[in-house]
């Protein structure tokens, strides 16, 4: 893990490994059963991308629920409500985050969702609206 500020968790979950270079960073976690998740949340700045280690999670991306086994992955774009849980008793994940995620820009999703006016665009949409 580097000394740089590392975001708060959001949900309950067993960080396993911390790891950040210039161009990225890496969490490694666990989550057990039913009560061990992470929360919907955003990212502004960076994008993800999920890959299950071993055990099967639930990735849900804009209220899209993601059933992920051992060595798939799913990338989670800027902009996009997203969180995870494990199905069954376990799930350990790698998450990649690039840029590096920063302290300041993982933010949890209040239970409504935001206007569109304010969402960041998605890879792939018209960014001149």
């Amino acid at each position: 893990m580097t000394t740089a500020q590392r975001p708060i968790p959001v949900g309950k979950y067993e960080i396993l490994q911390d790891y950040e270079t210039k161009a990225a960073s890496v969490r490694v976690f666990r989550m057990e059963g039913s009560v061990e998740r992470i929360e919907q949340h955003v990212h502004h700045h960076s994008t993800q991308i999920y890959m299950v280690i071993a055990g099967e999670a639930r990735i849900t991306v804009d209220g899209v629920d993601h059933t992920l086994r051992p060595f798939e992955t799913l990338a989670v774009y800027p902009g996009t409500a997203h969180g995870a849980a494990p199905v069954g008793p376990q799930a350990i994940l790698a998450n990649i985050s690039i840029p590096p995620l920063a302290a300041d820009d993982q933010l949890p999703v209040a239970g409504e969702p935001e206007p569109p006016d304010l969402k960041l665009p998605k890879v792939g949409s018209d960014y001149d609206d």
